[in-house]
């Protein structure tokens, strides 16, 4: 019970954090974009859904995956490869206190691609601390992302309005 309030008083204490945001806003193109990093919410977004866009997206760019689990002990299916951050890897004080998870969040790489549906208080945390070029994600409350889509059920819808895009900006 008292894990609980815990979690719940830094959920809190999260919510109302300002988080500075040092990065250029930089619009890429499948040509130009080198990297991409890919995050979900693991409780929300089937491994299956994530390998479809991660297959669809390396064919033009080196892909990371980062996922958070909110509910570490219902143990959902993981990729071997990509790297998962449960709740207790982020302080009160809103540190991360993995610093390879750290390192992937505050590298300026190309697109960060939000894949989460809900909204999640440590999730947007998350979202709000990549320092990425441009974000991509989501029309959902609490999301801070520099492109937003219409909340797209089917994974093949996604890829195609994600591919779409990207091919269309103009890069000067």
């Amino acid at each position: 019970m008292f894990k609980y309030i815990a979690e719940e008083l830094k959920k809190s204490h999260i919510k109302g954090m300002a988080v500075k945001d040092e990065r250029i806003l930089a619009f890429h193109n499948l040509e130009t974009a080198k990297k991409c990093l890919l995050f979900w919410v693991a409780d929300d977004v089937p491994v299956s859904s994530v390998s479809k866009i991660r297959e669809a997206l390396s064919k033009y760019m080196e892909v990371s995956l980062l996922a958070f689990i909110r509910r570490p002990k219902l143990n959902p299916e993981r990729i071997p490869e990509a790297l998962y951050l449960e709740s207790s890897g982020i302080s009160y004080k809103g540190q991360f206190k993995d610093r390879i998870v750290q390192e992937m969040l505050y590298k300026k790489d190309d697109l960060f691609i939000d894949l989460s549906l809900k909204p999640d208080v440590l999730g947007d945390y998350i979202v709000k601390n990549a320092k990425s070029a441009c974000k991509i994600g989501f029309n959902r409350y609490g999301a801070e992302h520099d492109v937003d889509f219409e909340p797209i059920r089917d994974v093949d819808d996604f890829i195609r309005c994600l591919l779409k895009l990207l091919t269309k900006i103009n890069t000067y």
